[in-house]
């Protein structure tokens, strides 16, 4: 079988689709090491190095010409069918919103979460997301075999919002990277967090993309009313992150973007890990925080309790009082911090990058 994937997001350093495209790729490429596997990279000039798995039997294919012109021809006149740039396939995957024309392939399609057409304020770049979800989202869906959920939540927007056919779409979870899920807490990671200027207590927000959803100003207040002395650790592209915060006060740390192979020690040297969200698709940090055995609270919308899976404290995100009371709560009880942290740990190991691409990979074979 050959597998053809858009790999374009592999291409950005932070965020949950980058983060899953090359997590599922690699995935992929150990569970089906018989398979071969086209990467497909449309950009405009080629700028910054390609993402390479280097394992497996995986080729690239580069397309250097605007995605937006791209996408416009196959919108317009279906032209040119994506085996045109791959050679004959028997599979293609869109990671996120993007389907091609094809020839003989079956496609499929990852959808994230439909939050933007719930909550359309919850996003800082509208243009960016009309287009995505109000355009290329729909016809990618028209075009798939089928689809992707990556939570139950996920699943019944597609039904409800885009009236997508129960029986096209497959709940297929994220995972967590092995090296969050062996992680062990030690000298290197110490001397870790002191190259960041992380050397006292502090709390962490995993934020991946900065946008308002995350409801970063509601978790600082909260943050500032319970323990006021104690800084908050954001995660993030810090430009974009001091944008949303404006004028909200606190003691806040910005390690920018951190790499993948950072992060296990950074979170697990946080005494409580916060993902108040105001709707996610899937909320993979809440999970890689509790890989690492860092106590969670989030929130109780959308996927975010469903993925916790009663391991972690949920609060109302919109709620200032109810965030605070569950940061002082867990502040003062060391036994429900080291329950919190037995619990996350067990939760997490349920979800693996290769339970994810074994899933994945079946779902092919049924198709071809």
């Amino acid at each position: 079988m050959k597998i053809a994937i858009d790999a374009y997001h592999t291409l950005y350093p932070s965020g949950g689709i980058a983060r899953y495209s090359r997590a599922l790729i690699t995935a992929l490429l150990e569970v089906a090491p018989r398979e071969e596997m086209v990467l497909f990279v449309n950009r405009f000039r080629g700028k910054g190095r390609l993402w390479n798995p280097e394992k497996g039997n995986v080729s690239t294919r580069e397309i250097l010409f605007p995605r937006q012109l791209l996408q416009g021809s196959w919108d317009m006149i279906e032209w040119p069918p994506i085996e045109f740039f791959t050679g004959a396939i028997d599979i293609f995957h869109g990671l996120h919103f993007v389907l091609p024309p094809a020839k003989k392939a079956k496609r499929v399609l990852t959808v994230h979460d439909l939050t933007y057409l719930r909550f359309p304020n919850y996003f800082a770049d509208r243009d960016l997301n009309e287009r995505g979800y109000r355009h290329e989202l729909p016809r990618g869906l028209a075009k798939a075999d089928a689809v992707i959920a990556v939570s139950s939540r996920t699943r019944e927007d597609l039904i409800e919002l885009m009236k997508i056919p129960e029986a096209k779409i497959r709940v297929i979870p994220e995972g967590v990277d092995p090296h969050f899920l062996v992680f062990t807490d030690d000298e290197k990671s110490t001397i870790l967090r002191r190259q960041y200027n992380l050397t006292g207590p502090y709390l962490v927000f995993l934020v991946g993309t900065p946008e308002p959803r995350k409801n970063l100003k509601r978790t600082v207040a909260a943050v500032m009313n319970a323990v006021p002395d104690i800084p908050l650790v954001l995660i993030g592209p810090p430009e974009p992150l001091w944008k949303l915060l404006g004028q909200a006060k606190g003691k806040l740390l910005f390690p920018g973007i951190v790499p993948d192979d950072h992060l296990p020690a950074l979170l697990s040297g946080a005494l409580i890990s916060l993902y108040p969200s105001l709707y996610e698709g899937f909320g993979l940090p809440v999970l890689e925080s509790m890989a690492c055995g860092v106590p969670v609270i989030t929130s109780n919308r959308g996927s975010l309790p469903e993925i916790a899976g009663g391991a972690a404290i949920i609060v109302d995100p919109e709620d200032v009082d109810s965030i605070s009371g569950a940061i002082s709560g867990l502040m003062e009880d060391e036994s429900l911090r080291n329950h919190l942290k037995v619990m996350g740990k067990k939760r997490a190991s349920e979800f693996t990058w290769q339970k994810t691409a074994t899933e994945t990979l079946s779902l092919y074979r049924e198709l071809v």
